[in-house]
C-alpha cells in the first residue's frame, strides 16, 4: 500500500511538474513571439510615418530629407532582423526594393530648378506613394494580424493548461480517495488478521484468562484491548517459564556436581583399590617381608594416576595463568611426538610430521600448547588400538598465523557425539573424563585461536588455528623446548 501510494503520488507530482515546465516553455515561446511581433509592428509603423513625412517634404532640398533617408534605412535593417518567416521577409524585401528604387530616382535628380527636376521629383514621389507606402502598409497589417493571432493562441494555450491542471487536480483527488479507501481496507484486513493471530496465540496459553472475542469488524480500540489482555497472559506465562528455567539450571548444576563427583570417585577408586589390596596382603601375612619393589612400583604408578586425574580436574576448575614467550613450534611438536612415540610403537601406529620448510616461531605458552598437542595425540592413539597413522601437519598461514592439524586413521567421531564433543564430561571412552578437549579448547581460545573437529574420509581431524596477532616479535629468541623423556 505504501508503495502504491508513493508511486501514485510520484506520478502526479511528475505530471504536474511536466505541465508546469510546459506552461513555462509555452509562456517563454509566446513572449518571444509577442516581443518579435510587437517590435516588428512598431518598426513598420514608424517606417510608415517616416515615409509619409518624406512624401510631404520631398520637394525640400534641405537636410530633413537626408535625415529621413537615414532613419528609413535603419528601420529597414531592424525589420530584416525581426523577420522570422518567409512572408514577413518577402514583405520586408518588397519595401526595401521599392525604397531603393525611390533612392535611385532621388539621387539622379537635377541640381537646378528646371522643369525636368520638378518632373523627376513627381516621379520619385509617385514611387513612394504607389509602391513603397502600400507595401509598408501591407507589412504593418501583416504584423497586426500576427499580434492578434499570437494573442488568440496564447489564450488557447492558457485554456488548455487550465483544463489540464483541473484534470490533474480531479485525478489526484479521485486517486487519493481510491488509495485512501484501499489503505483503509488493507488496514482493516490487517487488524482482522492480527485479531485472529491474537486469538490463536491466546488459545495456546493456559486456560483461565479472559476470553478474547473477534468481532466481524476490526478497529484499533478492540485490537489494543485484546493485545493488552494477551500481553498480560504472556507476561504471566513468561514469568512461570523463567522460574522453571531457574529450577532446571539449578538441577543441571547439581547434576554436573554429581557427575563431577562420580568422575572423581571413579578415577580415584581404582588406584586406591589396588593400593588397598597390596596393603591388606602385607598385613595378612605378618611373616612376609615388607612390600617388594614391584609392589612399590605399582603403588607409585597408581598414586601418579590419581595425581593426573586430580590435576585434570584442577585444570578444568582453575585454569593456569598463561605465560607467553617466543616458541619454536617445530621443536614443540617434535617433543610432543617424542612423548607418545613409545606408545604408538606398541600399538603399531605410524607417526608422521609434515613440517614447514622454514622455522616457525610463535608467541605462546609452550607448556599449555604442549598439553593441547599431547591430549590430541593421545586421543588419536586411543582411536587406533590396533594400528594406523597419526599425522601432524604444521603450516604457516597469511599474516603470521599458524595452523596445526592432528589427524588419525581411526573410525572417526561418532555422529551422536559430534555436537557435544566440546562439552564437559562428554567422552566416547568408557574410562574418559570428558575434560581433555574442553581444557584444550579453552587453552587455544586463551591464545586467541580456535580448536575445531571434523571427520575426514579416513578418520578424524582436529585443527588448531593460531591468530596472526600473536606472532612473535622480531629480534626475540625462541624459548627452548624441554625434551625430558624425549624420543
Amino acid at each position: 500500500m505504501l508503495f502504491a501510494s508513493l508511486l501514485s503520488s510520484g506520478v502526479l507530482v511528475g505530471v504536474c511538474a511536466l505541465m508546469a515546465m510546459s506552461l513555462f516553455r509555452q509562456q517563454e515561446s509566446m513572449a518571444e513571439v509577442l516581443r518579435e511581433n510587437f517590435g516588428s509592428g512598431r518598426t513598420a509603423a514608424e517606417l510608415r510615418e517616416n515615409l509619409t513625412d518624406l512624401q510631404l517634404i520631398l520637394f525640400d532640398q534641405g537636410e530633413r530629407v537626408v535625415g529621413l533617408h537615414s532613419r528609413i534605412e535603419m528601420h529597414l535593417g531592424t525589420l530584416r532582423k525581426f523577420a522570422d518567416n518567409d512572408r514577413e521577409r518577402d514583405l520586408t524585401d518588397q519595401v526595401t526594393t521599392s525604397f531603393h528604387k525611390y533612392r535611385l530616382l532621388w539621387e539622379r535628380l537635377p541640381t537646378d530648378q528646371s522643369p525636368a527636376r520638378v518632373g523627376a521629383v513627381h516621379l520619385a514621389a509617385e514611387v513612394l506613394e504607389k509602391e513603397t507606402l502600400p507595401r509598408c502598409q501591407a507589412l504593418v497589417d501583416y504584423n497586426n494580424n500576427r499580434l492578434e493571432e499570437s494573442a488568440r493562441e496564447h489564450q488557447r494555450i492558457l485554456r488548455v493548461l487550465a483544463w489540464g491542471m483541473a484534470a490533474i487536480g480531479v485525478t489526484g483527488g479521485v486517486a487519493g480517495l481510491v488509495l485512501g479507501y484501499g489503505v483503509s481496507q488493507g488496514v482493516r484486513q490487517s487488524i482482522r488478521r492480527l485479531q485472529v493471530q491474537v486469538r490463536d496465540a491466546a488459545g495456546k496459553l493456559p486456560r483461565g484468562g479472559p476470553e478474547i472475542v473477534v468481532s466481524g469488524e476490526g478497529h484499533f480500540a478492540d485490537l489494543q484491548e485484546e493485545m493488552e489482555q494477551l500481553v498480560a497472559q504472556v507476561s504471566e506465562v513468561v514469568e512461570q517459564l523463567q522460574q522453571r528455567d531457574r529450577e532446571v539450571l539449578r538441577a543441571e548444576q547439581l547434576a554436573a556436581v554429581g557427575q563431577l563427583a562420580a568422575g572423581v570417585a571413579h578415577e580415584i577408586r581404582n588406584p586406591l583399590t589396588a593400593i588397598k589390596m597390596l596393603v591388606q596382603v602385607g598385613q595378612a601375612d605378618r611373616d612376609r617381608s615388607p612390600l617388594a619393589a614391584e609392589d612399590l612400583d605399582v603403588i607409585e604408578i597408581e598414586i601418579r594416576r590419581m595425581e593426573r586425574s586430580l590435576k585434570t580436574f584442577l585444570d578444568f576448575a582453575r585454569p593456569p595463568k598463561t605465560e607467553r614467550s617466543p616458541v619454536d613450534l617445530i621443536g614443540l611438536i617434535d617433543h610432543t611426538l617424542g612423548l607418545v612415540r613409545g606408545r604408538a610403537a606398541k600399538q603399531g601406529v605410524d607417526v608422521q610430521f609434515d613440517r614447514p620448510p622454514v622455522p616457525l616461531v610463535y608467541t605462546a605458552d609452550a607448556e599449555q600448547l604442549r598439553q593441547v598437542l599431547v591430549n590430541l595425540a593421545l586421543n588419536a592413539l586411543d582411536a587406533m588400538p590396533t594400528g594406523g597413522t597419526l599425522r601432524v601437519a604444521l603450516r604457516s598461514c597469511a599474516a603470521g598465523a599458524a595452523r596445526v592439524d592432528v589427524s588419525d586413521t581411526g573410525p572417526g567421531i561418532a555422529p551422536d557425539l559430534f555436537p557435544r564433543l566440546f562439552q564437559p564430561f562428554v567422552s566416547g571412552k568408557e574410562t574418559g573424563l570428558g575434560l581433555g578437549l574442553v581444557i584444550s579448547r579453552r587453552i587455544v581460545e586463551d591464545h586467541g585461536g580456535t580448536l575445531e573437529a571434523a571427520n575426514d574420509p579416513g578418520g578424524a581431524r582436529f585443527t588448531v588455528d593460531l591468530p596472526p596477532e600473536q606472532a612473535a616479535p622480531a629480534g626475540q629468541e625462541p624459548r627452548p623446548v624441554t625434551t625430558s623423556g624425549g624420543r
